[in-house]
């Protein structure tokens, strides 16, 4: 940086002269900065130092290439985890208040309606466990997590009620969404349900994930893809893994897959996901028609 810096400023110095005071030379160098930060980068996608600044420190902002949409009723009610969010909330609305378990869980007939609204579990679908409370499911304990971090709801004495500002947002559908995918991408830890050693994989530069899926997703691909240019755009990021039993690549790719696509956007209802067990394991990536109608690129 320091030559290309250097021949900039020798490039001013043809062009008006030598600097004939500091506050001149602090200018050509802060024009050779804005000009970098703004460039292009392969890395990036074609996305500049700047953009993805923003998208790490302020995704939903102005600045930021990535928008969100305002979705239909319909399309609201195809979206997984929205729906089982908004299944409680709606009882709340109704009822007033639900009682917790003795350990402050969700009670097991709602746990199951609940349920039924998600992403399904595949030890639960294929009876090797079974769904009696709120912890034999992840999908339902997401949900109640993301009530708590949105401040929806609020909890006393063992009994669920809606917040003041809760009340207002259950009875907006798509203030209800917004909020949802605001926290999850700005607040939620991606690493809630692992033991990964690098909790900031996924969750860091979410953005740029929906960067990728919306250049790539048309076509189905695996999750190896995407997590390579991920970790291009982010190489730090591999550093939290160890090679004991694999590389450092492969746990990162894991990793990456499991946080942003699994348990992320396929509760979004962004993406599908096709695994494969023969002739190797693999996990293949497609990108669904309502990500074009949640979420908006500027390229």
């Amino acid at each position: 940086m320091n030559e290309k810096l250097q021949k900039y400023i020798a490039e001013c110095e043809k062009k008006y002269g030598h600097a004939t005071s500091i506050e001149m030379l602090n200018q050509w160098i802060g024009e050779f900065m804005q000009q970098r930060n703004s460039a292009a980068l392969s890395q990036f996608e074609g996305y500049s130092s700047n953009d993805m600044f923003a998208i790490i420190h302020g995704l939903w902002d102005i600045g930021s290439p990535v928008k969100m949409k305002r979705l239909s009723e319909e399309d609201l009610n195809t979206i997984p985890l929205f729906r089982q969010m908004k299944h409680i909330t709606d009882i709340l609305l109704c009822e007033g208040k639900i009682k917790l378990t003795a350990t402050k869980a969700i009670p097991p007939k709602i746990v199951k309606e609940v349920y039924e609204l998600g992403i399904r579990d595949e030890l639960i679908e294929s009876g090797f466990s079974k769904l009696t409370k709120e912890l034999d499911s992840q999908a339902v304990i997401l949900t109640h997590v993301m009530l708590k971090i949105m401040k929806v709801i609020k909890e006393q004495k063992g009994v669920m009620t809606l917040t003041k500002n809760g009340e207002k947002i259950a009875k907006d559908s798509n203030k209800l969404f917004q909020e949802l995918l605001w926290n999850f991408t700005c607040r939620y830890n991606f690493a809630y349900f692992d033991d990964y050693g690098n909790e900031h994989v996924g969750g860091m530069g979410s953005g740029f994930s929906f960067i990728l899926l919306s250049k790539y997703g048309d076509q189905k691909r695996s999750y190896k893809f995407y997590a390579e240019k991920y970790f291009r755009a982010f190489p730090d990021l591999l550093k939290g893994f160890t090679r004991e039993y694999r590389t450092m690549e492969e746990q990162g790719a894991n990793c990456y897959s499991l946080r942003t696509f699994e348990r992320f956007m396929l509760h979004f209802g962004l993406v599908e996901i096709e695994k494969t067990k023969y002739p190797e394991i693999e996990v293949y990536i497609t990108k669904t028609p309502l990500f074009e109608k949640m979420i908006d690129i500027k390229s």
